[in-house]
Parts: C-alpha cells; structure tokens; sequence
C-alpha cells in the first residue's frame, strides 16, 4: 500500500483524472468478476475504483465461501476502466471493457503477485505486464530499465490502439518512480503513440484529450532542452506558469518567484486532508533551514476553498488556491500523478527536479 503522506495508489494518478469523469451506466448489462481465492474461508473481498484524487473508494464487496470462491456483478461502465480488487493489504487490477465476466485465480497469501485473470484479451494483456514489472530485479539500472520499456512498448503500446490496457501501462508507477515519466525526454515518445491510438480509436475518450495535452507538453519541454521550437507551440516556455489565488483573493503568479536568484519549489497537496499538518510540518523544516533562500509555492486542489483558507493563512510561504479542482489545468500541465508532489527549479529559473516524498525533496534540495 502507499507509503505516502496521503493514502494514494501509486499506480495511477493520470488514470484517475479520466476514470474519474465517467459515469456508470444505467442500462441493465453487467460485468462480472468471480474466480476463487484458495485459503480464503469468508474473506471479504472489495471492488474498488479510482477518485480523482488517486484514493481507492470501496464501490462493492462481496465475501469468499468455504473453498475461496467469490463472485460480483456491477452495471457496465460507460466506458472502458479498470477496476481494483482488494482483499486485506493486497490487491490487483482488472480491465473491464462492457459486459465481459472475468475469471480470477490466486491465493490468499499470494493475493496480487501470483495470480491469474482470464475472460477477456485485455485481462489477460494486463496480467502478463504486471508479472513482467514484478519481475523487475531490485535495483534495476537505468540502461536495464530502458530497454525493458523498449520491450514493454514492443510488446503492450505499439498495437493497442487506444485500449485502456495501454493507459494503465503508461501511468504505471514502481515505488515512488513513474515506469514512463513524460518529463524524461526519452519517455516522450511512449506517450505520443499512445496518445495516437486514442486520437484514432477513442477520440471521445476523455482520456485522449488529457493524453494529447501530456503528450504536446513532454515535447514542448524535450524541444525547448535542445533549443528548438515545437510548431504547435508560440514561443518556448521556460516557466510552466501559474497564476492562482492566494488566501486573500490575490492572484499570485508562479513566475514572479522563479527564476530571482532563489531555487523555487512547487507543490500540489490537498491542505484539507488529514495528513497535511505533518507534511506542513516537515515542509516547514525545509523552508526555515534555508534561512529565506527558497521559495515554496503550494498549489492546493481542496474542494472546500473555506477550509483551505484556514488551513492555508498560517503558513509562511505562498498559497494558492485552484477553483478547478479535479479538472485543474495546472495539475494537467506538470502531469501530476499523486499528492504531495514537488517540482524543483533552480534559482536560475530551470524546472530541474521532480521529487515524489517529502525525503526525496530534501535530498534533492
């Protein structure tokens, strides 16, 4: 499970900002999802599906019987997702298109690591890539990860035209790392074909829209590194600006603080949430060890802008508040996965890191 300020999967921040715009559909056709738990014995079983926000929001359970047999049934999706099946502290991913029924074969204590899923191409696509990155050694350099996405994209992304196997490989995270970044310029190519699947297969998936966005953004950022100009693009972007409301309803821009002569930190949280105090507190460390030579400017996604307010008026940096929400352009733009989520740029102005953890910033730092 996350290990994180918030309690977020890592696996799919992206795919949660798409799942997150369907609606179930209303008609009377269901899928299924049964299978068999061995060891099991009345174990409940939960059918979970992404917020926008990353958390897992329980949608079904059932509970297994004698010989670890379970079975339930949900009204079809609009569109293609993939759900999550969770059963104590471990859990697996299972596509759903319409109204296939999937087979699940695993074992109470191997729940999630060793399992089978059959019923449909996809389940069965999704199952061979997970044991593929589960058997990624400890340690993995960069060149052996490389090629492994040479092989994941071989393998899963070349053909998939649009399918939401593709998507959830894409947005897959190993630890606090995304498998594919879009702001590694080697990366940015996996996300341009897949975007091109959805443009040509799904182009009314909302996830198409929010693909090509990533995708225009990752080869704006590559272009700019190299001193070019991407065509779809008017000038070269140096700051990924910002331009939001603080506590006292005054707009504060991003680049008036970046690029002054000291490193500026930018982070995405929730400051409503009930773990912000102690991520506050750890950021608060950070900011006064610097004795005034750092900038944090935190961008907060809460759906209670009163709450925020009070949360938001003690603290000794800049706040600011994004009225979109779960539709936030911001968040869009850095392809934000999880919160809290820190971009680093340099006192010269160069957006130089990204850290996933709260010690991952203060080594980078």
């Amino acid at each position: 499970m996350s290990n994180n300020f918030f309690d977020i999967s890592k696996a799919n921040f992206l795919m949660a900002v798409a799942v997150g715009m369907f609606a179930t559909s209303c008609g009377n056709a269901d899928f299924k999802i049964k299978g068999e738990i061995y060891g099991a014995d009345n174990q409940s079983v939960v059918l979970e599906k992404s917020d926008f926000h990353g958390r897992w929001i329980a949608i079904d359970s059932t509970r297994t019987s004698s010989t670890g047999a379970f079975s339930i049934s949900r009204p079809s999706p609009a569109a293609p997702e993939v759900f999550r099946l969770s059963v104590g502290d471990k859990f697996l991913y299972v596509p759903i298109d319409s109204t296939e029924t999937i087979t699940v074969t695993s074992s109470l204590e191997k729940f999630g690591s060793e399992f089978t899923l059959t019923g449909s191409q996809k389940a069965e696509t999704l199952e061979k890539f997970e044991k593929d990155v589960m058997a990624l050694p400890a340690g993995i350099s960069q060149d052996s990860l490389n090629a492994f996405k040479r092989q994941v994209y071989a393998k899963y992304l070349m053909n998939s035209q649009g399918s939401v196997v593709s998507y959830y490989i894409l947005t897959k995270y190993i630890g606090n790392t995304p498998l594919f970044d879009p702001t590694n310029h080697e990366d940015v190519k996996y996300f341009a074909a897949v975007a091109t699947g959805f443009q040509q297969e799904r182009p009314d998936d909302p996830r198409t829209a929010l693909l090509e966005q990533t995708s225009k953004d990752a080869l704006r950022r590559k272009n700019s590194a190299i001193g070019k100009r991407l065509e779809i693009a008017a000038e070269e972007l140096k700051v990924m600006e910002i331009d939001l409301p603080d506590e006292n309803g005054v707009n504060k821009k991003l680049s008036d603080f970046v690029g002054k002569g000291k490193p500026t930190v930018v982070i995405f949280s929730l400051l409503t949430h009930p773990d912000s105090p102690a991520l506050n507190l750890e950021l608060s460390k950070i900011y006064k060890s610097r004795g005034g030579n750092i900038n944090f400017y935190q961008v907060s996604l809460d759906p209670d802008q009163y709450a925020w307010r009070d949360a938001a008026k003690n603290l000794p940096w800049t706040t600011v508040f994004d009225p979109d929400g779960e539709y936030s352009n911001a968040a869009r733009s850095y392809n934000v996965f999880n919160f809290p989520t820190f971009f680093i740029y340099s006192s010269a102005g160069e957006l130089s890191d990204r850290a996933a953890t709260i010690n991952e910033l203060r080594k980078k730092l």
